[in-house]
């Protein structure tokens, strides 16, 4: 079983393509914000998207804060992963219809399929079909919060305001 990361760790780097946008987003070009990483699965996604709410809300500047979905993909055979990209583009395309006109939605919904799980094992997120699991990287990309429990959103914005 993995170790939930301890805060001051060096956040583990990743490489991941986001579902939907096509974009790419690694760890290290996101140096100089802060990130919230939400590792969830599909019956704690009202979890991940009251958080990606709630910190537009209060931080509307991507730049500032980028908040992503992990989803750990690893129990899905690689014969089903063309499906399942298709069927999380369809949740990305449903999802940008609640953002405004004037916003890039690539910068404001960003759901990253974890294949391999590799991304969420080192993150130590697991059981995230019951519980989401969160973990803020600051600038420098140091974790500042690993969390999985009640409250998430209270939980993000304590380490958000303490950066």
């Amino acid at each position: 079983m993995e170790a939930r990361l301890q805060t001051g760790e060096r956040a583990p780097g990743f490489d991941l393509v986001a579902a939907g946008s096509g974009r790419r987003v690694g760890l290290r070009d996101l140096m100089g914000r802060k990130v919230v990483l939400v590792f969830h699965l599909q019956g704690t996604a009202p979890t991940a998207r009251e958080i990606n709410h709630a910190v537009r809300v209060r931080f509307p500047d991507p730049e500032e804060v980028l908040v992503a979905s992990v989803i750990d993909l690893s129990i899905v055979p690689p014969v089903y992963w063309m499906t399942v990209g298709l069927v999380l583009g369809s949740a990305y395309d449903q999802a940008t219809r609640e953002i405004p006109p004037d916003v890039d939605p690539a910068d404001y919904l960003i759901i990253l399929p974890d294949w391999g799980g590799r991304v969420s094992r080192e993150y130590g997120a697991r059981n995230t079909g019951r519980a989401a699991a969160i973990a803020v990287v600051d600038e420098d990309s140091n974790v500042t919060l690993s969390y999985q429990g009640e409250r998430p959103v209270e939980a993000v914005f304590g380490a958000l305001e303490n950066l």
